[in-house]
Formats: structure tokens, sequence, C-alpha cells
């Protein structure tokens, strides 16, 4: 039995989102945007499903990881509020999922600064009215 070492507690989510890879300094786009679900969400980061993890040359979770410089930004819609959420994270962990005949990828990504409970909520709440 494995004792549960997470921060914060995990809100199960099936939302579609958009990742992109910027630079820190400049918030220039290198890479992106890459589609993606959110499958569950926390204060301190999120598990993503995605199909695609590699544009060009570049993979989202390598390349990201190999530079410093760069961070991930999540881009996540608000529907009532014609609105979105931009967070900042980076890659902690990527798995290889097969699902019937697709392979899918599941990121684990960890938020640069951790999500207060409203916003938490806030998106949460879209899972619910989707």
């Amino acid at each position: 039995m494995t004792n549960e070492k997470r921060r914060s507690v995990r809100y199960a989510d099936f939302m579609p989102i958009t990742v992109s890879v910027i630079e820190d300094q400049n918030n220039s786009r290198i890479a992106g945007p890459f589609a993606a679900r959110i499958i569950d969400i926390s204060n301190h980061g999120i598990c993503l499903l995605m199909t695609h993890v590699m544009m060009h040359s570049f993979h989202i979770f390598h390349s990201t990881r190999e530079d410093e410089s760069t961070r991930l930004q999540l881009h996540i819609p608000l529907a009532q509020e014609h609105e979105a959420i931009e967070l900042l994270s980076r890659p902690v962990w990527l798995n290889t999922v097969k699902m019937e005949d697709t392979r899918v990828f599941k990121m684990g990504i960890e938020f640069t600064n951790p999500l207060d409970d409203e916003t938490l909520l806030k998106i949460n709440k879209m899972n619910t009215m989707a």
C-alpha cells in the first residue's frame, strides 16, 4: 500500500486547454500551442492528457526540461467570462499511455506559483458547466 504524498487535494476534470512554451525573459512563444485536456488539477499542479508532444523538432517535455529559461504557459478558457486564465508552469513527468489503437501522453506539471483556492474553484466549476 502506498502513502499519498501529494501536497494538496486533486480535483478530477476533463476540460480542453492549450499549452505553449514561452521564453522567461520576454514571454515570446517558442513552441505551441499544443492541445491538451486537464485530467486533474490541484493548487500545486495539473495532470494533462495530450495526443502530441512534438512540434517540428521541439519536444514539449524534454526541450523545456533542458532549458531553464523556458516555461509552459497554460491557457484555460473561461466560457462564462469570455476570459482565460494563464498559468506558468514546469513539466515534472511524462508517461506514454496506449488507449485502444492510439498512443497518448500524460504529463504532470507543477505550477510556478501555487493556485489560490478561488482560482482553483473557478477552473473546477468550468468542468461542471461543460
